[in-house]
């Protein structure tokens, strides 16, 4: 009894000369007030980085998924691989391989870039973790008026963006997207009847998905081809291609 006596005294003298930590709580976990150098960025080329409940790579020890621009805050350094991070997003505390995370900053939950929305004539448009047409690499599905902020336009084809809605971050086909800034404006002009919106670079009754009369807008979006160009219609909240012929 008095050696227990003796080593409660001792851990109380010890606490009562340590610096005082502020403290923030979250859920039933308690983060100590992170400095700018505490807080790190997600960056990862392409899926996302696992937060674990251990220091191993292991399929079994994921317990979230934390994607490019997401922050965390790191709470242990120790590890030459693998450090302890609190995610704000997730409200979880694991490992994460350090060489995906970049350092210093404020925490962002949303990151910044210019804001698009999502336009498809039907079904959805798939979020993935690579640039490539895939089943098997779909992590989201992105619905017409869905928005998404574009943080990497390098590719012509697959952008790198966020998704608010899902809170995931992926790569899309650009094509389906209707971008914030100004773009060009053109006015269809028919002599009769409609120029029709199509899903395919082709004249084919199969392929209409809309109709357009004199007097309609529509904003271009690719130009590539030299009869079909792929456009977006604000009236009919549509893209799809159309004759170029037909438009002024």
């Amino acid at each position: 009894m008095k050696r227990k006596g003796l080593v409660f005294i001792a851990a109380v003298m010890i606490a009562a000369l340590m610096p005082v930590m502020p403290l923030k709580f979250i859920s039933n976990t308690v983060i100590a007030e992170a400095s700018s150098d505490d807080i790190c960025t997600v960056k990862v080329a392409t899926g996302y980085l696992a937060l674990r409940s251990a220091k191993a790579y292991d399929y079994r020890n994921e317990i979230g998924a934390l994607y490019t621009g997401d922050t965390v805050q790191v709470l242990n350094r120790n590890d030459p691989t693998y450090w302890y991070v609190y995610s704000p997003k997730l409200n979880l505390a694991g490992y994460v391989n350090k060489d995906y995370l970049t350092g210093g900053g404020a925490i962002t939950p949303v990151p910044a870039g210019d804001t698009y929305k999502v336009s498809v004539a039907t079904g959805y448009l798939a979020l993935r973790t690579a640039m490539a047409y895939d089943y098997r690499n779909e992590i989201g599905e992105l619905y017409t008026g869905d928005t998404v902020k574009v943080l990497d336009k390098t590719s012509s084809e697959y952008w790198y963006v966020y998704s608010p809605k899902l809170d995931k971050s992926g790569y899309v086909n650009c094509k389906y997207l209707v971008g914030s800034s100004p773009e060009k404006t053109y006015t269809v002009k028919v002599e009769k009847n409609y120029l029709a919106l199509r899903n395919a670079k082709a004249y084919d009754y199969y392929n209409e998905i809309g109709k357009l009369y004199t007097g309609d807008t529509v904003t271009l979006k690719d130009a590539s081809d030299s009869t079909y160009w792929y456009v977006y219609s604000p009236r009919l909240n549509m893209s799809g291609y159309v004759n170029k012929n037909y438009l002024y």
